[in-house]
C-alpha cells in the first residue's frame, strides 16, 4: 500500500524559527522546503508533509 501524505504551509517567525520548528515536527511534520518571503511580517513560508492518518 502507498503512503498518502498531506502537506502544510505555516507561516514561520525569525524570533521563533526553532520553536516553531520544534512544535510542528512534534506533530509529525518533516520540513520539506523553506522560503524567503519578502515581508517583515512573514519572512519564511514553511512547508511541511507527515503520513495522513487512515480514518
Amino acid at each position: 500500500m502507498s503512503m498518502i501524505w498531506e502537506y502544510r504551509v505555516a507561516p514561520i517567525s525569525r524570533e521563533q524559527v526553532e520553536n516553531q520548528l520544534n512544535f510542528l515536527g512534534e506533530e509529525g511534520w518533516e520540513l520539506v522546503q523553506i522560503i524567503v518571503m519578502n515581508s517583515p511580517e512573514i519572512p519564511y513560508q514553511g512547508i511541511f508533509k507527515r503520513i495522513k492518518a487512515s480514518r
